[in-house]
């Protein structure tokens, strides 16, 4: 029989979202005690930059999974910050490649290591075991449901 009972508080999408903000708001407070004036959301977008080096904005669209307004004006204040910077394709002028500038570079190392002391302090009293396990789990659940479309 079908369970029929309204207990959002324990659905594992709610929990999923639960965990996942306090990740964030966590990361975001570690960020700024460290006297970074970005949120966890740059420091994503930076540190894949530092991974994939010249990648137009549609491809960090795709990877944060936001819209394109939400990427151009994260962009936007990390070129203000001179962390990044856009160069205009060279066969595609209308496409311009994002690139971390020396500073953005620089600054990368610092924040490996503040996601790091996030991570280890999320994570505490956790089994690594079970923690390898999990990552698999949302890595199918993410799977699965992008199978769908």
């Amino acid at each position: 029989m079908a369970d029929t009972s309204c207990k959002f508080e324990e659905g594992f999408g709610r929990l999923i979202g639960m965990a996942g903000r306090s990740v964030k708001s966590s990361l975001d407070q570690n960020l700024a005690q460290a006297g970074h004036d970005i949120s966890a959301v740059h420091m994503l977008l930076l540190g894949y930059l530092c991974e994939n080096e010249g990648v137009n904005q549609q491809t960090l669209t795709e990877y944060m999974f936001r819209d394109k307004t939400a990427t151009t004006r994260w962009i936007d204040f990390l070129e203000t910050k001179d962390l990044v910077v856009r160069v205009p394709d060279k066969t595609d002028r209308r496409q311009k490649m994002i690139y971390l500038t020396k500073k953005g570079r620089g600054m990368v190392g610092e924040l490996i290591q503040i996601v790091r002391k996030t991570e280890d302090d999320a994570l505490q009293g956790i089994e690594p075991q079970k923690v390898a396990i999990c990552k698999e789990v949302l890595k199918q659940v993410r799977g699965n449901l992008f199978s769908l479309k």
